[in-house]
């Protein structure tokens, strides 16, 4: 069977380089062994990769970067996002996390890190954690905003249990 789909340049290169390297040349080889180990994946898996690649892709430019980490958080966290401002600060739980910029006076170049930083809504004697990361710009959103989320939960958790 013949089918015809398009591919982005990224991928279409490294699938060229990777044939090149172990089947001859035979893309077509590669790509029927991919979607054969596709098959194999259990639905709940499969549809939480596509999830995740389909939020990846819509990260083309900084500004969908950014939307995209936040959505992303939003959602890990159980608070949608609904703030348009990218460089807003979002409360959760005894939390705050904001994307700082990397220049003063003005805003970041397309291909500059994004420094997502965390930090106490009141530091107090048990609560005085800051976090911060550094993503290149190349780096899915993704993966960034479900580090992120996976930090401030475990803290958030580790305060209420000292309150409760």
């Amino acid at each position: 069977m013949k089918i015809a789909f398009s591919l982005s340049d990224s991928v279409g290169q490294r699938l060229k380089g990777m044939a090149a390297e172990v089947s001859n040349g035979n893309v077509s080889l590669l790509v029927d062994l991919a979607l054969t180990r596709l098959f194999e994946l259990p639905p709940a898996e499969l549809k939480q990769a596509a999830w995740r690649f389909s939020h990846d892709r819509r990260a083309a430019t900084r500004e969908d970067w950014m939307a995209t980490y936040w959505a992303v958080l939003g959602e890990a966290l159980g608070q949608p996002d609904q703030i348009g401002n990218p460089y807003a600060p979002r409360n959760f739980g005894h939390f705050y996390a904001v994307l700082l910029l990397n220049h003063v006076a003005r805003y970041d170049d397309e291909n500059d890190p994004f420094i997502p930083y965390i930090g106490p809504r009141i530091s107090t004697q048990e609560n005085q954690t800051i976090r911060q990361w550094h993503f290149d710009r190349s780096e899915s959103p993704v993966v960034a905003a479900e580090a992120v989320a996976s930090v401030i939960k475990e803290l958030n958790a580790r305060l209420d249990t000292k309150k409760g």
